[in-house]
């Protein structure tokens, strides 16, 4: 088990990463508290009995709200749907939310925290590869709105965040592959010696060996920690983070949630964002190259050359949230493991990166 700190001057906290993870010594902030669980349906019954056992002997007021998480269903029907089972059951001020999910759900739920009583704590459990590494870390919580993907948030910390290993061997491969981009993107920003690795041992990890999937979820962890904590609220560095999203969720609005998922459109996004680097910088192609054999090796299945509409996703980029006022906000890379924040770029070599994937 390892234990790392995320050290947000508003609400320092730590992520646990191990196996095993769901007893009463872990969840002892909770003995004689009241508690909703917020679980995804989708959660295989012996992880959500598990908890709910854990809870029931701890709680003194145990309530159980199972959503839907999909893209279309994280809106303000899913929210009022929290909220109302927190306020029909009477919970006070002092409760807790318990998040047991993939990032849709852990989103959700911190939203949901952040919003009753003008906000609660909640702990999260998430069960995917791609919320251990991105949601269990920074506290932005949100929902989509018609017209853009987590348009509807705030930030709110949790108090904990336990990523049991133990939770991703029922995981389909697409959402195992989902997660390793967000881990591509943690080492393409900010260690190339990170990268280095993942090349190295990307096959011991596909196929989840232990030790090799411990040291990939907690050294991606520790790389956003690191950064969230310099800025809580992404007013600098962090964006950062955003690396490969800009087109990325456009890429999702393009395929309306359903063509793409999240973390295909992120390595779709990271491809485009590379190329821009190569053509407004000094990014190599090598290094494009190199990314784009470890994309491959995580996402077989993913067609990489896609003749998308430039046009239209630069019509979506403009609801992007990453803006500054009308200037759309890239990040960059110089190097693998060195990213820059760039706002003044021309529409025409945005769209020569968006056709180079063709």
């Amino acid at each position: 088990m390892k234990k790392i700190k995320v050290n947000i001057k508003s609400n320092p906290y730590e992520v646990i990463v191990g196996s095993d993870l769901v007893n009463q010594e872990n969840l002892k902030r909770l003995k004689g508290k009241e508690v909703l669980l917020v679980a995804d349906e989708k959660v295989p019954s012996e992880y959500k009995n598990s908890i709910i056992e854990v809870l029931s002997d701890l709680s003194s007021n145990l309530h159980i709200c199972e959503i839907h998480a999909s893209e279309e269903n994280k809106d303000s029907n899913t929210l009022d749907k929290i909220h109302s089972k927190l306020i029909n059951e009477k919970f006070s001020r002092d409760c807790y939310l318990v998040a047991l999910g993939g990032g849709i759900t852990c989103d959700i739920t911190g939203f949901a925290a952040a919003t009753y009583q003008r906000g609660v704590s909640f702990i999260l459990f998430p069960t995917t590869l791609l919320s251990q590494v991105d949601a269990s870390v920074g506290g932005k919580t949100a929902i989509n709105h018609p017209l853009g993907k987590n348009m509807i948030g705030a930030f709110h910390q949790p108090v904990e965040v336990f990523a049991d290993i133990g939770f991703l061997d029922s995981l389909p491969k697409k959402e195992i592959s989902d997660g390793l981009s967000e881990v591509i993107k943690h080492a393409l920003i900010a260690d190339s010696k990170f990268f280095d690795w993942l090349e190295k041992y990307i096959e011991a990890i596909i196929t989840l060996e232990p030790e090799a999937l411990k040291h990939t979820i907690s050294r991606s962890i520790e790389i956003k920690s690191e950064i969230v904590s310099k800025d809580e609220k992404e007013s600098g560095i962090r964006k950062v983070l955003n690396f490969g999203h800009t087109f990325g969720h456009a890429i999702e609005l393009y395929g309306e949630f359903k063509q793409f998922s999240h973390g295909q459109s992120v390595a779709l996004g990271m491809l485009m964002a590379m190329e821009l680097s190569k053509i407004t910088g000094s990014f190599k192609d090598k290094d494009l190259q190199r990314a784009k054999s470890l994309i491959n090796k995580i996402n077989p299945q993913l067609n990489l050359n896609i003749d998308f509409e430039d046009q239209k996703l630069i019509e979506n980029m403009s609801v992007d949230k990453k803006r500054t006022g009308d200037k759309l906000v890239f990040i960059l890379l110089e190097e693998i493991g060195v990213a820059k924040i760039k706002k003044e770029i021309s529409v025409a070599d945005i769209a020569t990166a968006i056709t180079s994937l063709a």
